[in-house]
């Protein structure tokens, strides 16, 4: 994988943070607001990866269905229990930040590409402090295709002015393999994340169980 690399692309629920807890959490106080019963952590994790919109609308469905027409109220909702307490309970994985700084030392740019909504994301890096590390985050509303669409990873490819052939992508779900399948882009998966099935069978051109072999693999051994 080696030395020509220049950027390294990183989903963030599931690759950088566990923030299922805090997801959980504000779906369940949505839920309970039309009498649904609570979803646990293991429901939840296979709903997480395509962007809030459809996260509640799967957590609904797993309770009787939407109470009404339209989605976007019960979205509202949701994000208006979600944002303020983004980071209650949620935590950067094990080495994130060591990783993170090993890259940057060694001249690698990093960047967030995530179906997360921005505003999320951003307060979401701020408060784990990981938000210096990346120059560039493309959150769930900085564009009209989400992972698993490769337009989505395209735009932060240009953002960062690299080719797709200079870029390694991280996650841990189909979605970002696919996208980086149809970007062209070299693809690293998570063993640790919230995957729907074996995460060995997405795919992805490495599988890690331990964050630190990420910057192995991009870097070699230091």
């Amino acid at each position: 994988m080696g030395r020509s690399k220049r950027a390294v692309i990183f989903d963030l629920d599931g690759t950088l943070i566990h923030s299922l807890p805090d997801l959980t959490a504000a779906i369940n106080m949505t839920l309970a607001e039309h009498g649904r019963t609570p979803l646990t952590e293991a429901d939840l994790g296979p709903m997480v990866g395509d962007g809030a919109h459809t996260l509640v609308e799967r957590a609904f469905a797993a309770r009787g269905g939407l109470p009404g027409p339209e989605v976007a109220p019960f979205l509202e909702r949701f994000l208006g229990h979600y944002e303020p307490n983004a980071t209650v309970l949620t935590r950067p994985y094990p080495h994130v930040a060591e990783t993170l700084a090993r890259l940057r030392a060694k001249g690698i740019l990093l960047a967030v590409c995530t179906n997360k909504p921005t505003a999320a994301t951003h307060q979401i890096l701020a408060a784990l402090e990981l938000g210096a590390y990346f120059p560039v985050v493309i959150g769930g509303d900085d564009t009209p295709a989400l992972k698993p669409n490769p337009a989505h990873l395209h735009t932060v490819l240009d953002r960062l002015g690299v080719g797709h052939d200079e870029a390694v992508m991280v996650g841990d779900s189909i979605n970002d393999v696919l996208a980086a399948k149809g970007a062209g882009v070299t693809c690293i998966a998570v063993s640790f994340g919230y995957a729907r099935g074996s995460v060995h069978e997405l795919g992805a051109d490495l599988v890690v169980d331990d964050f630190r072999t990420i910057a192995d693999a991009v870097i070699g051994r230091d």
